[in-house]
């Protein structure tokens, strides 16, 4: 088993970065609507799927490559739902459907919740989407419906000001796909999460050590400091290893192999912890400054903190680890 990146895959991770330059900075960036149709043209929503279905032949471990980068950028949009819808749209039968998804001119949101729509749901990014990703990592169990603009019944305040988080009632919604397999469509979005949340802990290991250089006290810059270069030097050991796991979970996943669900349970909680204690260490190299709303430091600890809520209980990575 090859964990290696192909060149073919860091070149698909340069391109993101240069898709996504400028997200994380608070202002300044690419606006969300470029981003959008810049992540359509090359194809992100298309890369998991099969040639013969409109995609690119691409893996899983070519996705997480993409969503690492959306994670280290904090970027907004709703691209684990638009993805996974995809996949759904594509399993059910609906190539209309996910042609529209695939191409950008329709977004998702994403719920995780029973498949009846007997109660209101929590969505993420359901303003401007067409369709909703219902997702019960229970069952499991995964399905498409219609969002009509009375579904919305609340807008509820959000951890990341990047996703927004509203409530939805489905009782009349239009069920539009179904997926069979629907436990590889909650395996991928683990993964993909767990991507994210990689791309998370780079992305402040990288802002600690460039803050590092620069900034001096005592006529050295800080990182000369042991306090300070072994703080960044942990960070990059975390953000390595969260790599390494994500690509060991996804290839699992990619080969249908017996212990995939522990090998994704895994990547969840240590990419979870690795993003957290980086996004949270990160604050401190900077000191002061990383504390203020000006700065981006809290950006990315906010969306680790989101992420790490958003997918999969830890009662359910602990059974999936226990199970295996």
């Amino acid at each position: 088993m090859d964990l290696y990146p192909s060149q073919e895959q860091r070149d698909l991770a340069s391109a993101v970065r240069e898709v996504l330059a400028g997200r994380a900075s608070g202002g300044g960036g690419a606006a969300p609507e470029r981003v959008w149709r810049a992540a359509a043209a090359q194809g992100w929503f298309a890369l998991g799927l099969a040639g013969a279905d409109g995609g690119l032949d691409g893996t899983l471990a070519d996705e997480a490559q993409v969503f690492a980068g959306i994670g280290a950028a904090a970027a907004e949009g709703p691209f684990l739902a638009t993805v996974l819808a995809a996949r759904v749209a594509v399993a059910a039968g609906r190539r209309e459907l996910a042609e529209a998804l695939t191409s950008g001119t329709l977004r998702a949101a994403h719920a995780f919740a029973p498949l009846d729509g007997s109660d209101p749901v929590q969505a993420y990014d359901a303003r401007g989407a067409g369709v909703l990703l219902l997702i019960d990592e229970e069952r499991p169990g995964a399905r498409l419906v219609e969002v009509p603009g009375s579904a919305i019944v609340a807008d509820l305040s959000s951890m990341d000001p990047a996703v927004s988080v509203a409530r939805l009632r489905l009782d009349r919604a239009r069920v539009l796909a179904e997926a069979a397999d629907a436990g590889t469509v909650v395996s991928r979005a683990s993964v993909l999460v767990s991507a994210m949340l990689a791309g998370v802990a780079a992305a402040a290991t990288q802002a600690s050590v460039e803050y590092a250089k620069l900034r001096e006290q005592f006529g050295r810059p800080i990182g000369a400091f042991q306090a300070i270069s072994h703080r960044c030097a942990e960070m990059a050991i975390r953000s390595a290893a969260a790599a390494a796991v994500v690509d060991l979970a996804a290839v699992s996943v990619d080969e249908c192999r017996a212990d995939a669900p522990r090998r994704v349970a895994a990547a969840r909680r240590f990419t979870e912890s690795a993003a957290l204690e980086n996004a949270r260490v990160n604050i401190q190299n900077h000191g002061a400054i990383g504390f203020t709303w000006e700065h981006d430091a809290h950006r990315l600890l906010k969306r680790a903190w989101f992420l790490a809520l958003s997918v999969q209980p830890r009662d359910a990575q602990t059974a999936a680890l226990l199970a295996g």
